[in-house]
């Protein structure tokens, strides 16, 4: 089992202190990510990459597999040493195919990547949209079921995004977790959910609260498929908050992020020696 976290400065300054030497992967955002970083990440650690190059990670799309420079993902998967491919299960906001024919396209999109690459895929669970009810059933975890099972991949689970879709769609969290495909899990994105002015949570990549720690030691007794535990840091606000969050600018190094990245892996790698 491997321990993974985003790129940041922050991060990167964790590291030439020699405060995370834990830590085996470092991941990059493909998905209209900076990717200058990735000299310097393989200089350090293997890589893993979140999404293909391009603007958008919805592996429902019926146009995902255009307009991508394959070569150089080829390429920065072969250098970074990345060990499988990973996208969300999702669709643009107003595509209004059916959820079968959303199914199909993503059945069809992971048999090109898999003949592509070469690699494995794992697919990731998203939030339900609110103001969007039609898509909602993206976030169903008997769809995601579906989709891991009959696209034959592995399942990424981000518990951000299931506590917020759990929320939204009126299911406990518990019974939310218990009905997705976790036989299949491979990978956990791990971040923590604020509470916005209106009493919702939303899905931030701020810091872990002490219930997804709670939920991490159970799933890594629980899940024996569990190959990396990620921590997906990077606080941005898209709505009022109900108190303060760090940003994470990616100009500058804030101490407080730094703390808090640093904290939050000393923990999880603690949770995880006896799983190393």
């Amino acid at each position: 089992m491997k321990l993974c976290v985003n790129y940041l400065m922050e991060l990167r300054e964790l590291f030439d202190e020699g405060k995370i030497d834990y830590v085996d992967y470092i991941k990059l955002f493909s998905i209209d990510g900076d990717l200058t970083p990735f000299d310097w990440c393989i200089s350090k650690r293997d890589v893993m990459f979140h999404g293909i190059i391009g603007k958008f990670s919805n592996i429902g799309n019926v146009d995902f597999m255009e307009n991508r420079d394959f070569e150089l993902q080829k390429d920065y998967f072969k250098r970074g040493k990345t060990p499988y491919v990973s996208a969300h299960i999702c669709r643009e906001e107003d595509d209004p195919r059916t959820e079968e024919e959303v199914l199909q396209t993503i059945i069809d999109n992971v048999k090109q990547i898999k003949e592509l690459f070469g690699m494995r895929v794992i697919l990731e669970n998203v939030p339900a949209p609110r103001k969007r009810p039609k898509n909602h059933f993206m976030s169903n975890p008997e769809f995601i079921t579906r989709v891991v099972e009959e696209a034959d991949t592995g399942f990424l689970f981000d518990i951000g995004h299931a506590r917020a879709a759990a929320e939204v769609l009126e299911i406990p969290f518990d019974e939310y977790v218990s009905r997705l495909p976790m036989h299949r899990l491979v990978e956990m994105h791990l971040a923590g959910c604020m509470l916005q002015l209106d009493g919702t949570i939303t899905p931030n990549h701020s810091k872990m609260h002490e219930e997804d720690y709670e939920f991490v030691r159970m799933a890594l007794k629980k899940y024996p498929t569990i190959e990396t535990v990620t921590l997906e840091y990077g606080p941005f606000v898209e709505r009022p908050l109900q108190e303060p969050c760090v940003i994470v600018s990616g100009d500058k190094i804030d101490p407080v992020a730094k703390a808090e990245v640093l904290e939050q892996l000393e923990r999880l790698h603690e949770m995880m020696k006896e799983y190393l």
